[in-house]
């Protein structure tokens, strides 16, 4: 990679309490910084990611059990960064995690764990159940919660 680039993010990455791996992926990314998959990028995904970032704000780059938005996330602001922290740095609150996604990142508030799409057992509705059968929409376009 000939770009020189500042690579500066908080990660806030849950893991699964069965298996290990990640729930979700949830980075903010600082003012004129890159994220951590940057490493890993091609010309053109520097290009793309050059042209429609705002090097002035903060983003957040998420990717859960509901959804995605991309490699180049969404600006936000030192409010929305904070309530991102406190949401998903232990001891977690629900209604904090709830206010920021959708799917709380996989986290099931009956059994305060989080799991992976691999262990919600998640129906072509959007519906999915945790390993001990608490179940809920991980999907934001579905409602309502049932099955």
């Amino acid at each position: 990679m000939s770009k020189k680039v500042v690579i500066k993010s908080t990660c806030l990455d849950p893991v699964c309490s069965m298996c290990g791996n990640p729930t979700a992926k949830i980075e903010i990314v600082s003012a004129n910084a890159y994220p951590q998959d940057a490493l890993k990028w091609k010309a053109a995904d520097y290009i793309h990611y050059d042209k429609f970032r705002n090097f002035n704000s903060n983003y957040l780059i998420y990717s859960g059990p509901g959804g995605n938005n991309g490699y180049i996330g969404d600006p936000i602001d030192l409010n929305r960064k904070a309530a991102l922290i406190d949401a998903f740095t232990a001891p977690y609150n629900p209604i904090e995690m709830r206010e920021q996604f959708y799917d709380m990142a996989g986290y099931c508030a009956a059994c305060d764990a989080f799991y992976c799409s691999k262990h919600w057992s998640t129906t072509t509705s959007g519906y999915g159940k945790c390993p001990k059968g608490h179940g809920k929409s991980l999907d934001p376009h579905w409602s309502p919660d049932i099955e």
